[in-house]
Formats: structure tokens, C-alpha cells, sequence
């Protein structure tokens, strides 16, 4: 999708225009500044094109970004809960016990941190 050229407005810095794309970012050129910014990320709560929407094409880019991410954060949570039942600890996890229980059976509550 070519981006550049395509009016747009900022929440903060106002109307611009999108001025070149390098792979993951783009470059909007605003009244008074010139900013660098991640696509697509920056559309979802701070860019709009100039009339007030966001094409489908950029909806779907965000979509994509969104499912990339959470994929990356369950591969991470999952390595985090491998690590924690194998003993390692993870530092500025919380860490507490597995099975709930103490050595001498005991419900355990407290949490300690790392």
C-alpha cells in the first residue's frame, strides 16, 4: 500500500502529510515539524487520514501488527511458566508456590518477590 502523499491528521501535532515509508515507518511532514512514526501502530490512536478515517488496508496492517504481537507475548509467558516449574528463577517475576501448599502441607498464600 503506498502511503505517501495521503493527507493526514495528528491528535497532538494536527494536519500533515505523509512525506516517505521505510519499512515499518513513516515519515509525516506537520506545519511545524517533521516526525518518524512505527506503522501501523500510530494509526490506532493517534493518526487518522485528513477525513477523518482509517482504510481498510491500514485496519487490516493493524490487525496483522496486533496478532503478531500477542503471539510473541504468549511465546514469552509460556517460556516464563517453563522456566518457573523448572525452578529459574525470572528477575521482577512474583514468585509463588506451585502447588499452593507448604513443606508440611499448609495453604500458602504469601508471594515473594524477586
Amino acid at each position: 500500500m503506498n502511503l505517501e502523499n495521503l493527507e493526514v491528521k495528528h491528535k497532538a501535532f494536527g494536519p500533515g502529510v505523509i512525506v516517505s515509508t521505510q519499512g515499518k515507518y513513516i515519515t509525516v511532514k506537520f506545519e511545524t515539524s517533521t516526525k518518524v512514526f512505527v506503522y501501523p501502530d500510530i494509526f490506532e490512536k493517534f493518526l487518522t487520514l485528513a477525513d477523518g478515517t482509517v482504510s481498510e488496508q491500514i485496519l487490516a496492517d493493524i490487525s496483522s501488527s496486533n496478532e503478531a504481537k500477542k503471539k510473541i507475548q504468549d511465546k514469552k509467558n509460556e517460556e516464563n511458566i517453563r522456566a518457573m516449574t523448572k525452578g529459574i528463577v525470572i528477575p521482577g517475576k512474583e514468585i509463588t508456590a506451585l502447588d499452593g501448599e507448604d513443606e508440611e502441607g499448609r495453604k500458602n498464600t504469601e508471594t515473594e518477590e524477586v
